[in-house]
């Protein structure tokens, strides 16, 4: 019951704040502890994250796929001041989740804050509940300001 308690609020939290992608994690989790696949546990802990990073990416480049962009698309982004901020924004936001995703790694114990706030963005504020790793890039950025 221990290990359920935490995952039942989870999948809770995620139904009442309409959260379907949360709330599906934390019913696929339970599932897999009720029918005792905990030999799981470690693949899904290492390889989780780049499978999710696969289908992001997948998704994210299937607008070239369908030619929905093409290369004059490409060369009017990366002449354009909007397109060279996305440039700069990549960059950012890659750091960030390299370094989110090495403090996850670290400190996994900061999960709990990082589920916290992403569940008040989303029920407060309209956020989305796609970037946990990014969420915890800006967590280690803001202690490492804090502990100089």
């Amino acid at each position: 019951m221990n290990t359920i308690l935490p995952l039942l609020i989870v999948l809770l939290i995620g139904v009442i704040t309409k959260n379907n992608v949360l709330a599906a994690a934390a019913g696929i989790v339970l599932v897999l502890n009720f029918l005792n696949l905990q030999r799981f546990y470690p693949l899904i802990e290492v390889r989780g994250v780049e499978l999710g990073l696969l289908f992001l990416t997948i998704t994210l480049l299937m607008p070239f796929a369908s030619a929905k962009i093409g290369w004059e698309d490409i060369v009017r982004t990366l002449t354009s001041t909007t397109g060279l901020f996305a440039v700069v924004g990549g960059i950012i936001g890659a750091y960030l989740n390299s370094r989110g995703l090495s403090l996850l790694t670290i400190q996994p114990e900061i999960i709990p804050g990082i589920l916290i706030g992403v569940v008040i963005s989303i029920a407060f504020f309209g956020g989305i509940s796609v970037g946990p790793v990014m969420a915890a890039g800006f967590t280690a950025v803001l202690i490492n300001l804090l502990y100089r």
